[in-house]
């Protein structure tokens, strides 16, 4: 987000150098830590890792076991966890769009005419080479162009070429906005048709105005209605809170996985044709948990199926409370296992209004004895990752360092930046691949056909 910010909004200066290798530091940095992680224990399972967030609750294995605790633990660290993980998506993309529009001559002849006091004046084109433009005499244009600079002492007057992206092409006789140091015509010039763009060179700033004031609101506005979309569908945000007599309780067995198909009820709006049952059938891949001959369908954030093979013929309690914490169509519940964990997760509001009516839920006593700690089934994501995924990243953070350092334009800078994007993806194409078993594999394919 820094990295981002200080080339949208910052020019030339000491506080953009601190704020660039203080960021590229940390990522460096956290890739070192990434890569050290998946050379001593990476490439596991999400299954390995789950089981391995699944022993970590043991402290609080024995304490009332079976019984109801009165404290349910907060959900703050994973709910920062997964906003960070939304406002970093849009922000790498908002990063990667800045540097391909970015100019990377803000940090060569600007600069040197910036330090030497540069003054801005309109001088008319003699010579016009190497231009791009279109048909029309307002569309824009890409050329380099010479203009006359005043002498240093005595004798005519020394041309000085630069190149250019105007707004409108430009003939011979044209007024450009050329900045030079006076009398010192050997340090050259640069010159655009809009003041704004040769201010913004001057000062170093990498990204154009119009460019900035597209992508920066986007960005923002992007990353803000993405957060707050998360938040409020989020079935994992939560305070802690404490348990009441008022709660519903019930004594459920973890027997697997399966998909829960959620229908409109007959009658209602949601169903007045077969368009809207369509978009509002719901079919969330859930764990099932039994209740004396009952199945109650229990979706989180979570990989379902890795979940039910660790979880499966684990024995707990499932509580939610009647009326409090509805999230659209789901009731926020926990389930608390009787080895000490607890895992935030919803039950569709229909399903345990059914189970109430059938009068399953026994009576909550609350025991203060009872200690429970939070199942984090991400908790081992830093060893999810095999080699073909960190090195993705390791070239993606080489490109975004080049881009950043080093100030030459050109066509490699397109380039850089397509590979910076795309080689992180192959890399986890590639472990899933290398995952995936044969049969799996087969279905996918078949899926995909």
């Amino acid at each position: 987000m820094a990295l981002t910010a200080t080339w949208l909004f910052l020019g030339a200066g000491l506080a953009r150098t601190a704020v660039l290798w203080s960021s590229l530091s940390l990522l460096a940095s956290s890739l070192f830590v990434w890569v050290t992680a998946v050379l001593r224990d990476g490439g596991r399972t999400r299954r390995e890792t789950y089981g391995w967030a699944l022993g970590a609750p043991s402290a609080a294995q024995g304490s009332g076991a079976g019984t109801v605790p009165s404290r349910m633990s907060g959900t703050l660290w994973l709910t920062i966890r997964y906003g960070a993980v939304v406002v970093t998506s849009f922000t790498l993309m908002a990063l990667w769009l800045t540097l391909a529009v970015s100019d990377a001559r803000g940090t060569g002849a600007s600069a040197v005419l910036a330090r030497e006091g540069a003054v801005i004046e309109r001088r008319p084109i003699v010579k016009i080479e190497n231009e791009d433009a279109g048909n029309s005499y307002r569309s824009s244009a890409s050329a380099d162009y010479t203009v006359l600079l005043p002498p240093s002492a005595g004798g005519g007057s020394v041309p000085a070429t630069f190149s250019a992206d105007t707004n409108r092409r430009q003939g011979i006789g044209s007024e450009l906005y050329v900045a030079s140091v006076p009398h010192r015509p050997e340090l050259g010039a640069i010159g655009d048709d809009q003041l704004s763009e040769v201010q913004r060179q001057l000062d170093g700033r990498a990204v154009e105005f119009a460019s900035a004031w597209v992508i920066g609101p986007l960005w923002s506005l992007a990353a803000l209605a993405a957060t707050i979309g998360w938040a409020l569908t989020g079935s994992i945000r939560r305070p802690a809170r404490t348990v009441t007599p008022d709660w519903h309780a019930l004594r459920v067995t973890v027997t697997g996985t399966e998909q829960h198909t959620e229908l409109p009820l007959p009658g209602s709006p949601e169903a007045a044709d077969e368009k809207k049952r369509r978009e509002n059938t719901r079919r969330l891949q859930c764990l099932v948990l039994e209740c004396r001959g009952h199945k109650i369908p229990f979706h989180s954030q979570m990989s379902t199926e890795a979940a039910g093979a660790v979880l499966s013929g684990a024995q707990g309690q499932l509580l939610w409370h009647p009326t409090r914490q509805r999230r659209g169509r789901d009731v926020l519940a926990e389930l608390v296992g009787d080895d000490g964990w607890q895992l935030p997760g919803a039950v569709p509001v229909r399903e345990a209004e059914e189970v109430v009516a059938k009068g399953l839920p026994d009576p909550v006593q609350p025991n203060p004895g009872r200690e429970v700690r939070l199942l984090d089934l991400g908790a081992g994501w830093l060893v999810t990752a095999s080699l073909p995924g960190v090195a993705g990243f390791a070239v993606a953070f080489g490109c975004l360092a080049t881009l950043l350092l080093v100030p030459d334009s050109g066509a490699w800078r397109w380039w850089t930046a397509v590979a910076g994007v795309l080689v992180p993806g192959l890399g986890f194409a590639m472990q899933g691949v290398a995952r995936m078993d044969p049969e799996a594999a087969a279905r996918e394919l078949q899926r995909i056909r």
